[in-house]
């Protein structure tokens, strides 16, 4: 250790002669490592990295040192650095990976692995792995491929064979999807994984008879793993809440209000849904209480506080428990207005956005809100200016493009410029579905059916439970006059859970179509 200090000392001289000079500096970090010091060392490296930010093992060794010292959130920028100088680079990518993988970002966690996966082809736990991050990010198409083509190279490979089910069940393609299940569940009843993804695309047909016995199975297991036990008791409360059966909705959702300190969202809302269905604001907000009092940041459940209280009457209240949200930031800020939104109190939602922006007045996504709270409440003109006054600023932001080029749309006005902004939007993220539902829908406004028809045909395939897309592709069939295409379109949307203003107008459509369909028999 002596003779390692002496080194140490000769060699910090020589940086300090040479601070240009980036094997004797990473000399210097690595000894300061190896015993101990690292906050040293975190010093050396940092000084290389201003000098050399383009070296890849320096972006790398910094970011090690980061995790030592307890700054681990720090090591993403320098890794992802690294990584951009060599995307091959095994071990920033694996430690990224993980990174991605804590902070949900399981769409970054897949792109980051490509390079590797390219570089070795013959690594199938390496595509396993990558087509998994793909299924997590809402990727099932990308995630399909990977695992057929890994079950076609192995089909005792049980794993890969139920996230193909799993990617099969995202995509809709039920019927194939549940006879992988059942297969599976053949050797092996007890599988609480396998029977959790089964209920869950029983319930995505809506089958809630077969889903109940699925997830009623689940906890007849002694050995279940417990996040599998709140998600059947969550579903269960979902199916009951489906049925009307709102009291033992509540009661089955209440035993899983909270699931590792944090409050299960879906349990919450199906309480609260079932709460609001009965008008029974006082009992919500009985239940929220504790919840707030345990989570007095949590944006979810402290919004729906403010929305339960507004629908109570007690307007003062939410606007006090408003205002604590905003001292938490943006994210609850806009929570606790989308909650005065939900309980049709546009105004509170309008002033508290407006109040919020006078002292963060480039708060984008401040802005953003109160452009949809303004649309929202049939102030189209205001929205448009708040809208237009963000291009102004960020003129290539996807989201507001959308937004308003859907709105002009909508409204039938400045339908060029429109188009031109949804293309924008669509260009920035060609998947994204609800932009190229609003695409196609400027379309059929422009009455450019044959475009129409492309564009929403594809926002239905990537959105195959949204409503107002298979309602617009519907308009689009019943403009041609294939009314029974048309009119299978708008029962599906039916079936989507639609809001109540476009449930009542599916219902209107579906009326008109089935009395001419009739007469049209009749002839």
């Amino acid at each position: 250790r002596a003779r390692l200090e002496r080194a140490l000392t000769h060699l910090k001289a020589a940086f300090l002669l040479q601070p240009d000079d980036l094997a004797t500096g990473t000399a210097v970090s690595q000894i300061l490592v190896a015993s101990g010091r690292v906050s040293e060392a975190e010093k050396v490296i940092a000084q290389l990295l201003e000098r050399a930010p383009d070296q890849r093992a320096l972006n790398y060794m910094y970011a090690q040192i980061l995790t030592k010292l307890g700054r681990g959130d720090e090591s993403k920028t320098y890794l992802e650095r690294a990584v951009h100088l060599d995307p091959t680079f095994g071990p920033a990518i694996l430690q990224l990976v993980d990174i991605y993988q804590k902070e949900n970002e399981w769409g970054k966690a897949a792109e980051v692995l490509q390079p590797l996966v390219a570089d070795d082809p013959s690594n199938l736990d390496l595509q396993r792995q990558q087509a998994f991050y793909w299924l997590r990010a809402g990727e099932p198409e990308k995630a399909r491929a990977i695992f057929r083509m890994l079950v076609d190279a192995d089909p005792k490979d049980l794993r890969a064979l139920f996230y193909l089910a799993e990617s099969l069940a995202d995509l809709e393609q039920y019927d194939e999807a549940e006879k992988i299940f059942r297969s599976l569940l053949e050797k092996d009843a007890r599988d609480a994984d396998v029977l959790a993804s089964f209920g869950l695309a029983q319930i995505g047909q809506r089958k809630l008879d077969e889903a109940e016995t699925t997830f009623r199975q689940i906890l007849a297991l002694e050995d279940a793993p417990e996040n599998l036990r709140v998600l059947a008791r969550t579903q269960l409360a979902y199916i009951h809440g489906q049925r009307a059966e709102y009291d033992a909705a509540v009661a089955m959702a209440r035993e899983v209000l909270v699931f590792r300190d944090r409050p299960n969202g879906q349990a919450v809302n199906i309480a609260l849904d079932a709460f609001r269905r009965q008008k029974k604001y006082r009992e919500a907000l009985e239940m929220l209480a504790p919840l707030v009092e345990k989570f007095p940041s949590d944006p979810l459940v402290n919004a729906r506080q403010v929305e339960m209280l507004v629908r109570a009457g007690e307007k003062e209240k939410a606007r006090a428990a408003a205002a604590t949200q905003v001292k938490f930031g943006t994210r609850n800020t806009t929570a606790a207005a989308e909650a005065y939104i939900q309980a049709a109190d546009h105004a509170s939602a309008i002033a508290l956005l407006t109040d919020a922006l006078k002292n963060k007045a480039d708060d984008l996504d401040l802005d953003f809100a109160l452009g949809a709270a303004y649309e929202r409440s049939g102030d189209h003109a205001s929205a448009e200016k708040v809208f237009l006054r963000i291009l102004e600023k960020h003129p290539d932001h996807a989201a507001t493009l959308n937004y308003l080029g859907y709105m002009w749309a909508d409204d039938g006005v400045n339908l060029d410029r429109a188009a031109e902004m949804l293309k924008k939007a669509v260009s920035q993220e060609p998947r994204n579905g609800a932009y190229i539902d609003s695409l196609g829908w400027v379309y059929f406004r422009r009455g450019e059916l044959d475009l129409a028809e492309k564009y929403l045909t594809d926002a239905t395939r990537l959105l195959p439970r949204d409503a107002t897309v298979h309602a617009h592709l519907g308009d689009v069939f019943a403009s041609r006059g294939d009314l029974l295409r048309a009119l299978s379109l708008y029962r599906q949307a039916l079936g989507f859970e639609p809001e109540p203003k476009e449930e009542e107008t599916l219902r209107t459509k579906i009326a008109d179509l089935e009395k001419q369909t009739q007469a049209a028999e009749k002839r």
